[in-house]
């Protein structure tokens, strides 16, 4: 289920690639409550990985969200 617009996820993806470029250069970024530093480099960009393979509401209107998965049990006929 999708749980932003494409302009919302836009909105982040912007946000956390500004913390990349500073906490990249040496500079703290705050986000929120959250204070990124250097070490932090690897949970930025696994939030940005995350937020990338993230459907929005609009590709799940147009068939493209994730996949849905339907359990299939084989059954003898009588």
């Amino acid at each position: 289920m999708a749980i932003f617009t494409r302009a919302e996820k836009q909105t982040h993806i912007d946000t956390w690639k500004a913390a990349l470029l500073a906490v990249a250069s040496g500079a703290e970024f705050t986000i929120g409550t959250r204070r990124l530093r250097r070490a932090d480099l690897p949970d930025i960009q696994n939030h940005l990985d995350w937020l990338d393979a993230l459907p929005t509401k609009e590709d799940e209107a147009a068939g493209r969200g994730s996949p849905q998965f339907h359990e299939l049990i084989p059954r003898r006929s009588s």
